[in-house]
C-alpha cells in the first residue's frame, strides 16, 4: 500500500533526522508542495526517504519496546536503538495511553521525562539514578504493588494474543521492522505456527 505524502508531515519528521541541518530543512521547505508530494526532483526524493527513516525508527519503538513498571506510578524504559530525535513524540505517544503515569525514557541522548503536566524534560543522568530520584518522593500505589508480584511474561503474552486479528495475514513489514529487536516473546494462535513479532529490546 502506498501512503500519501504530505509536505507538513515530511518536514516534521525530517526535522528530527539525526543528519539533517537547518540549511537542508530550509531547502525542503522552499520546495513547492506539488514537487515534494510527488517526489518531483532528487531533493524531494531524499527528503521523503529520510522522513520515512525517522518514522520507521519511531514506529518500531511504539510497536516493540516494553516498559517496566515502578509501584510509585512510573513507567520506564531504555533503548540504545533509537537513531533519530524521536524521544519527544515517543513520550507523547506513551502519555496518551498511560496518562496517570510519569514516564522515563533513556536513549543515547539522555533520559527524557514526561510528567503529570505533560511537560518534557531531559537530563544526562543515568536512568536508574533518575528513577530512584522520582521514587524517593512519589508515594507507593497499592494496586501497582500487587501487580509487581504477578507473572509479567504471561500477562504480556495474553495482551499480545488479544491484539491478533484472525482474518489478517502476517505482515511482512512488521517482520522486517522487528529484525533489530532481539529478545522475543512467542505467541501462538490456535492451530497455527508460533508468532514472534511481539519483541522487546534486549537489556
Amino acid at each position: 500500500m502506498i501512503r500519501r505524502i504530505h509536505k507538513k508531515k515530511v518536514i516534521g519528521a525530517l526535522s528530527r533526522h539525526k543528519e539533517v541541518d537547518n540549511k537542508f530543512l530550509e531547502v525542503v521547505k522552499a520546495l513547492p508542495k506539488e514537487v515534494l508530494e510527488n517526489i518531483g526532483n532528487p531533493i524531494a526524493e531524499k527528503a521523503v526517504r529520510m522522513s520515512r527513516e525517522v518514522n520507521t525508527d519511531l514506529h518500531s519503538h511504539k510497536a516493540f519496546l516494553r516498559l517496566s513498571v515502578s509501584p510509585h506510578g512510573i513507567l520506564y524504559a531504555s533503548s540504545k536503538k533509537l537513531i533519530h530525535r524521536n524521544e519527544k513524540p515517543f513520550l507523547q505517544f506513551l502519555k496518551k495511553r498511560f496518562p496517570l503515569f510519569i514516564i522515563l525514557f533513556e536513549s543515547n541522548r539522555g533520559v527524557f521525562i514526561i510528567d503529570h503536566l505533560n511537560q518534557i524534560k531531559m537530563t544526562k543522568k543515568d536512568l536508574n539514578y533518575v528513577l530512584k530520584e522520582y521514587e524517593s518522593y512519589m508515594p507507593l500505589n497499592p494496586l501497582l504493588q500487587n501487580l509487581m508480584d504477578g507473572n509479567f511474561h504471561e500477562l504480556w503474552e495474553s495482551f499480545a494474543l488479544s491484539q491478533l486479528i484472525q482474518s489478517k495475514k502476517d505482515s511482512r513489514s512488521i517482520i522486517n521492522l522487528s529484525e533489530k529487536w532481539e529478545t522475543k516473546v512467542t505467541v501462538r494462535r490456535s492451530n497455527s505456527k508460533p508468532l514472534d513479532y511481539f519483541l522487546v529490546d534486549k537489556k
